[in-house]
């Protein structure tokens, strides 16, 4: 059947927008040499294109097309058109483009020309089509939201009556007192607590939390911010109560004694700081004061048994009269022989193949000799393996069973051995010895309580925890008290004598709610710009000439995040000038990970 097929695929993309839907239709097509089913490089840039640009968009699905020319046999352009479509789906695959819903369809030459001569217009026939409906970010702030998503961490707090060690999934810890949270009003917490962590110690991650490092103008260099909030079982937020603090320890890469600790001021409408305010408190290196505050364990003591000292020999010979019994050890599926059923031989496939000299000596009887020897003895082979995959089966069916009766009998074994041990123990026992046993008993007991308890407080790794990059160490860590819940950011101020002199950055289409900022080179710094009364154009000031930087811009445009990166050697009065790509949003804090190299 002829079918005429109008020439207006785009070699990268076509976009039909409807201004009535939230919908976006994307497409474009490959094409293949004659008989390939692999795409070339060129295509290959051309699908790694239109994955950006697909996956830059909030979700999607997509719709594969294959097709073949009219060239050979209806059967061998059906096949040929699913093997494009595999290889395209598998390429797609390697570029993290795996949507929820995929639809696979191939034509072959059902939409081909017919009695062409000319391979030019064969080849636009020879091709894959994608055709995605996408769905646009609605802002910046949804697009945002998701990547920050991962940033947040929920701990639950059953009882907040007692000292709490809370972890951090980024290796920060912190230390909770008993009852040091209260309502806006003093009145206690309603437990169980809802605590919300956000750890930022890379500048990556301070870039997607929103956070800069400024405090009243002035530029800080940061050794890395957290936020603790938390709520009550009413939903209320909930207070540090006055005179309380947490404790908390956060790894670095660069310990520095100056860091001082700053609060989070100036909040924008999602809660983040957009300035910090210095506070009393600075960082300590070791974790010594945290236990000075616990006090030290009770003493365990030593106890000898001075009347019927000859206890522990009897006990020692009761015990080898009366065995404890063993643990059961449990069997295990045989794998070697369960992992596959054996095959057959085939024997006619089987044949005695002389090589060199030996194939122009050997005679044909002798070949036939050998050739039964072979066959002979793969089917002993596989007679032999059967018969061992067969005991295989029966013994792993009856498993289960053989090790429920083995468990039972060592759990009923085992409570009436310990009895008859304590029962010999205690008639072997003078009145004193029972009461100094007691006695004994109860100072263990108190130790191992006040060890646990020790070890919930503050967390026993305190001396395993790793720095940013590791490596153990004691300075490896700042120990800091936290005052107030919300952000709490570990900074110095940044004092420079040189010149300084106003940027400027250059984003064409850049919206005033665009994220753009600068992270100078030579230090951990996040400094905002601010937009310009010209339209694409940022600006910030107080920056020292001849300093080195890089700026990333990123936000929503046209539905789709986009990102602008741009390293600037020397800073000076020329404006850098930098264009917006399309980036996944998944991808965003990996690739401004790459260009900080953090």
């Amino acid at each position: 059947m002829r079918y005429l097929f109008t020439l207006c695929f785009l070699t990268l993309l076509c976009t039909c927008v409807s201004a009535q839907t939230e919908d976006l239709r994307l497409s474009t097509s490959l094409y293949f040499a004659s008989a390939d089913y692999e795409p070339n490089s060129t295509e290959l840039e051309k699908l790694a294109d239109f994955a950006t640009t697909l996956s830059s968009y909030a979700a999607y699905t997509l719709r594969v097309e294959a097709f073949t020319d009219e060239k050979g046999t209806e059967a061998y352009n059906t096949a040929l058109a699913e093997r494009r479509a595999a290889a395209v789906t598998a390429a797609l695959a390697r570029q993290n483009i795996v949507p929820a819903t995929t639809e696979v369809l191939t034509y072959g030459e059902q939409r081909a020309r017919q009695n062409t001569t000319d391979d030019a217009e064969r080849e636009h026939d020879r091709r894959v089509d994608l055709v995605a409906t996408v769905t646009r970010w609605e802002s910046a702030e949804a697009a945002i939201s998701k990547a920050r998503a991962d940033q947040l961490q929920s701990i639950t707090i059953k009882d907040p009556t007692v000292r709490q060690t809370i972890s951090g999934a980024e290796g920060g810890t912190f230390l909770l007192e008993a009852n040091a949270l209260v309502r806006p009003d003093g009145s206690p917490t309603i437990g169980p607590v809802s605590v919300e962590l956000i750890e930022a110690y890379d500048l990556s991650d301070m870039l997607i939390a929103g956070l800069t490092t400024t405090a009243a103008g002035k530029r800080l260099v940061t050794g890395g911010m957290i936020s603790l909030t938390a709520t009550d079982a009413d939903g209320v937020s909930l207070e540090l109560r006055k005179g309380r603090s947490i404790t908390a320890a956060t790894p670095t890469d660069d310990f520095n004694e100056q860091m001082r600790i700053f609060s989070g001021t100036k909040h924008d409408e999602n809660g983040t700081p957009t300035d910090w305010a210095l506070t009393t408190g600075g960082v300590a290196n070791s974790a010594d004061a945290l236990f000075a505050s616990l006090g030290p364990l009770p003493s365990l003591g030593s106890f000898r048994v001075t009347a019927n000292a000859n206890i522990g020999s009897l006990m020692a010979r009761w015990r080898e009269a009366n065995p404890e019994p063993k643990a059961p050890v449990l069997e295990k599926v045989d794998h070697n022989f369960l992992s596959r059923k054996p095959v057959a031989p085939v024997l006619e496939e089987i044949v005695f193949e002389p090589k060199g000299l030996a194939g122009v000596f050997t005679s044909k009887a002798k070949i036939e000799e050998k050739t039964a020897e072979m066959r002979q003895k793969a089917l002993e082979t596989y007679q032999r393996h059967s018969e061992r995959y067969e005991r295989a089966l029966v013994r792993n069916e009856g498993m289960p069973a053989r090790n429920a009766a083995r468990q039972e009998a060592y759990k009923q074994a085992h409570p009436d051995w310990q009895r008859r041990l304590e029962a010999h123990k205690e008639s072997l026992m003078t009145t004193e010895v029972r009461r100094l046993m007691a006695q004994e008993t109860a100072r263990r007991e108190k130790y191992m309580a006040a060890r646990a308890a020790r070890a919930e407080m503050l967390g026993e790794k305190l001396g395993e925890l790793e720095d940013l990059s590791g490596q153990q160490s004691n300075i490896s860590r700042y120990f800091f008290s936290i005052n107030q819940l919300g952000w709490t950011n570990i900074d110095i101020f940044h004092v420079s004598g040189e010149e300084s002199i106003q940027l400027l950055v250059e984003v064409p289409n850049s919206s005033p709610k665009a994220t753009v900022v600068m992270i100078p080179t030579d230090r951990r710094s996040v400094i905002a710009y601010q937009p310009d009364t010209k339209a694409g154009t940022w600006k910030r000031s107080g920056i020292p000439r001849g300093l080195g930087y890089h700026v990333i811009a990123y936000q929503v445009m046209d539905g789709k995040l986009v990102m602008a990166h741009q390293y600037v050697e020397e800073a000076s009065t020329v404006p850098a000038k930098m264009s917006y790509q399309p980036i996944a949003i998944d991808q965003l804090k990996d690739r401004i990970a790459g260009i900080l190299g953090s």
